[in-house]
């Protein structure tokens, strides 16, 4: 698959597998093309060049919307909230069951004693965890998180991983871009290396050694 911003290329012929039950951490320098490939996966930017598919079937000409029906969700990067809403509000617009919130409340307390305080004002935790919560009731067949820990203190990040794991153990296919890369190989089960928009190296997360890790962020190229 290739992507391209006014022309641009980004992305050049990415060839990337991310199965039910498996956690695939993509790195790279700034600028490697990771949230692009992240936007082309869940549909809100056109490939290029090349196809999509979703469970083996044919998804490149299904925007956001229509991918998101087939159970392919993007947490993009920051926190995807509705910041002039309440806790409840937001937790409304994915959990439409009374039961399914409460069931969020009972697992994230913090969360039920606040539930009316806009969502703008909780801490960068907060609002990651109201992110997340909902999926843990109705879980996609893929989650593309586009660094879901940016900013975020360790004991927050550790939490977020948690769920995390616990979608990958539902099933849930997940892509998963990160900047701390020491956190997020721990939660791993391949790890893939974006260089210039393109895999540089991908294998299992066993197989990474530091020369690699090095290569994924000063954005040399495997073998160069």
């Amino acid at each position: 698959m290739s992507a391209a911003y006014g022309g641009v290329a980004v992305v050049r012929g990415v060839d990337l597998v991310v199965r039910g039950g498996e956690i695939v951490v993509l790195l790279g320098a700034n600028g490697a093309g990771k949230s692009t490939l992240c936007r082309v996966a869940a549909g809100v930017l056109p490939a290029e060049r090349g196809r999509v598919l979703v469970r083996g079937r044919e998804a490149t000409a299904d925007g956001a919307v229509r991918r998101a029906r087939r159970g392919v969700l993007l947490a993009p990067e920051g926190r995807g909230i509705f910041a002039g809403l309440s806790i409840e509000e937001n937790l409304a617009l994915q959990l439409d069951g009374k039961d399914d919130r409460e069931a969020v409340y009972a697992r994230f307390p913090a969360l039920a004693a606040r539930r009316a305080v806009l969502a703008g004002a909780l801490s960068g935790g907060e609002q990651q965890l109201l992110a997340l919560a909902p999926l843990l009731q109705r879980p996609p067949a893929v989650l593309v998180a586009d660094e879901p820990s940016l900013g975020l203190a360790p004991r927050v990040v550790e939490e977020v991983h948690g769920l995390l794991t616990e979608l990958r153990a539902g099933g849930t296919a997940l892509l998963l871009v990160e900047e701390r890369a020491a956190d997020v190989l721990g939660i791993a089960d391949t790890v893939a290396y974006l260089a210039r928009g393109e895999v540089a190296w991908c294998g299992p997360r066993a197989d990474v050694d530091p020369d690699r890790l090095a290569e994924a962020y000063l954005g040399w190229r495997a073998g160069v």
